[in-house]
């Protein structure tokens, strides 16, 4: 009997783009592909939305019969989008595609193959088109107003730059998928940390002084000079090779044009060539063990809980310690809180609102710190911990209690990264007022609750496998990813709200109330629902079992 032909480079990308279909759907027997793609493809419609808008933009008169905004425009979005989609690895603590490198291993593909078509499968996601849409828009309204030499180059220059963009996301991604792998994961990543803040403590702000000279004569109040050297210094640097190519050409000049896409695929194959030696490690370690949680000696934590619950929560909390997902999102409020004093990204909010702005950006970093933290593992809460949840069902335990101490636990891990977030931005920035912390305490306290009665649901309904090794990981369906998202913005909501109506005055004692009253209801509504997922739970417990324990 002759060998099977090995699967050509084609055949792989659709293996490759049907396993992210069926894995970042969960679609399965019964379930309703109709429905599975709508999903897909709603999650895709924010990117038109932005795409028109942008493309309008550069259609609007001041702008299209200007010299200088529309290279400005074009250069921004170019690095805004690769620098979006680099850090989209850590802003997610992205392990979306380690299903892909695990599942991979054992089939006739190779590293180097795998790489190329993870990396060209990655660009039709959901996400990427979001990511690159305001770019697109803008590319051709760009087009639209202005004549081009030789219009086929203009198609070069976007498939290089999105290939430069995926190149260095593969890189990223590869990067934290190492880290979480190693055996110091948690040194790595705090020792990482320390190192940005204080290389960023180095860095000279940049000078927004610009702001408070516009006045009430708008933007052409603003020195020219300064947007003529940002789109110059934003067309030098790799990814906006894009933009200025584009330009090249509106001008003429076809030479330069030419050069600029060789650079984009110079830099692209350097991204390229490190993914694969990150690719290549990864595959070296496959083989071992996961990286092992920090041994706490002769110490028995068990010893001084005195009843079962507390057991509990003690054991669901050295879980979510000892989890190296947990401890990279940890990381990412400070890491966003460090960039926006870097980018002196204060200080547009305090133009654009006034007394408000230290109460808007504490509170949207705590709640994204709480948000990363509570849902990541509320969402899939039987999940990470597959093995444990047989050992619940074999064990003299109530399910009622296992949940009830996975949601407290989770609670308590989104409000302390909350009120580390809070502190550390009063100290780092040396602003904000009282009233300012406890409306992002309350509005905190307002979005868990929402998040834990929707991660109860979506855990019995959607639930999937999650190993905290590292070995394999499921995604969660996008079905369940939206409708957490839904969750959390109605969470979100009170707070958005209380500070639209404090305006630009900033927030009083009264806002906090209002936002403090709304999380009252909030909690209410979680205990009001608690005993429905309780008894979800019993009914659907050995299908939740087959679903985070299958192999």
């Amino acid at each position: 009997m002759s060998r099977p032909a090995v699967p050509g480079f084609l055949r792989h990308l659709w293996l490759l783009w049907g396993l992210r279909f069926d894995i970042g759907l969960n679609r399965g027997p019964g379930k309703s592909r109709l429905l599975a793609v709508g999903v897909f493809l709603a999650s895709s419609a924010p990117g038109l939305f932005l795409g028109l808008f942008f493309f309008a933009l550069m259609q609007i008169g001041p702008i299209a019969h200007s010299g200088v905004w529309p290279y400005f425009i074009l250069n921004l979005l170019c690095f805004v989008t690769c620098l979006v989609w680099v850090m989209w690895p850590l802003l997610s603590a992205g392990v979306d595609d380690h299903s892909e490198l695990s599942r991979y291993a054992a089939f006739p593909i190779s590293p180097y193959r795998l790489l190329i078509a993870s990396t060209v499968a990655s660009l039709f996601e959901p996400r990427a088109l979001v990511f690159y849409a305001p770019l697109t828009g803008a590319a051709l309204g760009f087009a639209s107003v202005h004549r081009m030499r030789a219009p086929w180059l203009a198609v070069v220059l976007y498939v290089l730059f999105a290939l430069l963009c995926a190149a260095w996301s593969r890189v990223a991604l590869y990067a934290v998928i190492n880290v979480l792998r190693a055996k110091h994961s948690a040194r790595i990543m705090g020792g990482g940390m320390v190192a940005f803040l204080v290389a960023a403590s180095f860095i000279p702000p940049i000078d927004t002084s610009w702001l408070t000279e516009m006045g009430d004569a708008g933007v052409s109040a603003l020195d020219m000079t300064l947007i003529i050297n940002a789109a110059v210094a934003l067309g030098q640097v790799p990814p906006g090779f894009f933009g200025d190519g584009l330009g090249q050409l509106a001008l003429g000049r076809l030479r330069i044009a030419l050069m600029e896409a060789a650079g984009l695929g110079f830099f692209a194959a350097v991204g390229m060539a490190v993914a694969y030696a990150l690719l290549l490690r990864f595959h070296r370690q496959a083989g071992r063990a996961g990286a092992r949680s920090a041994e706490s000696g002769d110490s028995n934590p068990f010893a001084r809980t005195r009843t079962r619950f507390s057991t509990l929560v003690m054991r669901e909390a050295l879980d979510l310690w000892r989890n190296p997902r947990a401890r990279l999102l940890a990381s990412v409020p400070f890491i966003l809180a460090i960039l926006l004093k870097l980018l002196s990204g204060r200080d547009l909010f305090v133009f654009l609102l006034g007394r408000s702005a230290d109460a808007w950006l504490m509170g949207g970093l705590c709640i994204y710190g709480a948000v990363v933290i509570a849902s990541t593992f509320s969402q899939n809460t039987f999940g990470y911990d597959g093995q444990g949840f047989a050992v619940f069902l074999a064990a003299p335990v109530d399910l009622a209690d296992v949940l009830r101490a996975k949601n407290g636990v989770q609670a308590a891990g989104g409000l302390g990264m909350a009120l580390l977030v809070a502190v550390f931005y009063r100290v780092y920035f040396g602003f904000g007022t009282v009233v300012d912390m406890l409306c992002a305490m309350a509005a905190v306290m307002a979005v868990v609750p929402m998040l834990l009665a929707a991660g109860n649901f979506l855990s019995l309904l959607f639930p999937v496998k999650f190993h905290a090794s590292l070995k394999r990981r499921d995604k969660v369906p996008l079905t369940a990813s939206m409708l957490g998202i839904f969750a959390a913005s109605a969470g979100c909501m009170p707070f958005g709200w209380a500070l639209r109506f404090a305006g630009k005055d900033g927030p009083t004692w009264q806002t906090a109330a209002m936002v403090a009253l709304c999380a009252g209801l909030n909690v209410a509504l979680y205990r009001g629902v608690l005993p429905l997922a309780l008894r979800l739970l019993e009914q659907r417990r050995e299908l939740v079992l087959q679903a985070v324990t299958r192999e």
